[in-house]
């Protein structure tokens, strides 16, 4: 089942990643040639999810908690989130498309769960406060609040709780938390530094060792918002 899902959904998935190597080094493209481009090639990485989910459909109900939970991490962080990288932050910001315009941290999220087939009222969430759009995602079993912590007591936390994707509320700010097994990382749409969207180790974040308060939501674990998002 595995390598036949890999067979279909490979021609598109290459489509998806490879977009960007067809531009000839050294050469600028026409803003609107790139723009044409880059929507194409999202529309491909969302035709990727839309295979995912109707291949797996039928099996669902046989898998484990913990393969849902990697099949929906992997096309959360491997598929969508990689081409907003690098689009650009602005506290007004509600761009629909990476590399285009500027998004706001809390749009970042909702319209990355959106793309990845969450059903969830993008803009309602976006403008709420961190901790209430996680509440609203996410069950309360899923949820830990952490109030004046180390960054190292927080990094082993998130360890403890294993392998998945975290939405993260903290006193200003918003964005994924990503433990991929081996490193934890924090993705956002930044106000900081670079202000745009950058994956950045958890360990290393001066956003997140400064909030004095964090709201830790583990989304790819939530049972009930598994099953909206595969049917």
């Amino acid at each position: 089942m595995k390598y036949l899902l890999l067979l279909i959904v490979w021609p598109v998935l290459l489509n998806c990643t490879q977009e960007k190597s067809k531009e000839r080094p050294g050469v600028r493209q026409p803003a609107s040639a790139t723009t044409a481009a880059t929507a194409t090639n999202y529309d491909s990485c969302k035709n990727v999810i839309r295979l995912i989910r109707q291949k797996q459909k039928p099996l669902w109900a046989k898998n484990s908690l913990s393969a849902k939970e990697k099949i929906f991490t992997s096309a959360v962080t491997e598929t969508i989130i990689p081409a907003w990288i690098g689009t650009s932050w602005n506290f007004n910001g509600t761009s629909e498309a990476p590399q285009q315009g500027s998004i706001a941290c809390g749009y970042f999220v909702t319209t990355v769960l959106r793309d990845a087939g969450v059903p969830l009222a993008r803009v309602k969430l976006a403008q709420c406060a961190s901790e209430q759009m996680i509440m609203s995602l996410v069950q309360a079993k899923y949820i830990r609040r952490y109030s004046q912590v180390t960054m190292t007591k927080f990094i082993e936390s998130v360890q403890d709780q294993g392998y998945g994707l975290y939405i993260v509320g903290l006193d200003n700010h918003t964005g994924f938390i990503y433990n991929d097994g081996n490193d934890i990382y924090f993705i956002h749409s930044t106000f900081a530094g670079t202000k745009d969207v950058q994956k950045e180790r958890a360990a290393a974040s001066w956003i997140l060792d400064r909030s004095k308060y964090k709201v830790l939501g583990k989304i790819s674990a939530d049972e009930k918002l598994l099953a909206k998002w595969i049917s």
